[in-house]
């Protein structure tokens, strides 16, 4: 019976399997970053519509409750705490228990800023709410 003495790969097929390897990563690359970059895009989006909806929510609760209309206003969110301040602590306090605790963009790592402005003509609000790079307006 004859004894084979296998100890291992050669240096070729090691170098061939790494060769293969990086070239794939080459290919990969490139298209993980596009969707990746994509994805924090789509994100920020969500966020945004989401936010700008639950504003015009308490945008209507606080009209019902206070039996007035609310105003024009800025929306800043402090970023250590995620809450919301438009200088009515009444708003404010309605914002923050409808829109919740608001985290950081994905695609830029700010806070979300928007305003609300009152159209008397036709009695309605626009909101406008960017999350990153994204605006939304309602």
């Amino acid at each position: 019976m004859k004894k084979m003495n296998n100890k291992g790969f050669s240096l070729i097929e090691l170098i061939i399997v790494i060769a293969i390897m990086a070239i794939l990563v080459a290919i990969i690359a490139p298209n993980l970053t596009k969707y990746l970059g994509k994805s924090k895009k789509n994100t920020d989006k969500k966020n945004a519509d989401e936010i700008a909806s639950n504003i015009q929510t308490a945008i209507t609760n606080y009209n019902l409750d206070h039996d007035t209309l609310l105003g024009n206003c800025t929306l800043t969110w402090n970023t250590s705490t995620g809450k919301v301040s438009t200088g009515n602590t009444s708003f404010d306090a309605e914002v923050n228990e409808t829109v919740g605790t608001v985290t950081k963009a994905k695609e830029t790592g700010n806070m979300p800023s928007g305003s609300i402005t009152y159209n008397a003509a036709d009695d309605s609000y626009e909101i406008s709410v960017t999350v990153g790079n994204t605006t939304v307006n309602k």
